[in-house]
């Protein structure tokens, strides 16, 4: 059995996940064979510095997204990146959610709308959007976090032939996590 669902060129045609069947141990044994052959082509994990300074705007994504990782990579967050995670995180991974695509920028008014000509292409935020999720969980241990981490890290893994350097360590470290967080998972409920 192989694991089919970080095949392809998943930014272009997205996974849906409809109507998924459970397979049965095979099929986590083959994620387990996938996520690993990934790992070993990629460099060693690391993360990249968060932007000093950097102000949150709807219409740059990936400066919602490195405020979020900010507040949530420290022990206690600025107020003002807090109020950017308690607004923005769940409308992203919705919006991931809906149509496995991030765009670079949003309009500032609800529903918030991708920007016009706003591109869904670049990897940079399906990354940090999916450290913001691993960090989200081990806060609170929501399944929405987990289960948009799993479904980002598929998407990101069908892209490692595109990945620079920095973002092949950054995709290294959320694997890793990944792997930490179903562990312990596994452990608390006794599996």
């Amino acid at each position: 059995m192989r694991y089919p669902y970080s095949e392809g060129d998943l930014l272009q045609t997205p996974q849906r996940y409809h109507y998924t069947p459970f397979m049965g141990d095979e099929f986590i044994q083959a994620w387990r064979a996938s996520r690993e052959f990934a790992r070993q082509r990629l460099p060693a994990p690391a993360l990249p510095p968060v932007t000093p300074c950097i102000l949150a705007s709807a219409e740059d994504t990936l400066s919602l997204l490195q405020v979020m990782c900010r507040a949530l990579r420290g022990a206690v967050a600025e107020t003002v990146d807090q109020e950017v995670v308690d607004y923005w995180l769940l409308r992203l991974l919705k919006k991931f959610e809906v149509s496995k695509h991030l765009h670079v920028g949003y309009q500032a008014q609800p529903p918030h709308p991708p920007l016009a000509g706003s591109r869904y292409l670049a990897i940079e935020p399906y990354l940090w959007l999916a450290e913001c999720l691993s960090r989200a969980w081990q806060r609170q241990s929501a399944g929405y976090f987990l289960s948009g981490l799993l479904k980002l890290n598929d998407t990101l893994v069908s892209q490692i032939q595109h990945l620079d350097a920095e973002q092949g360590a950054h995709l290294a470290w959320l694997l890793n996590m990944e792997q930490q967080l179903l562990s312990e998972l596994s452990s608390e409920m006794g599996l």
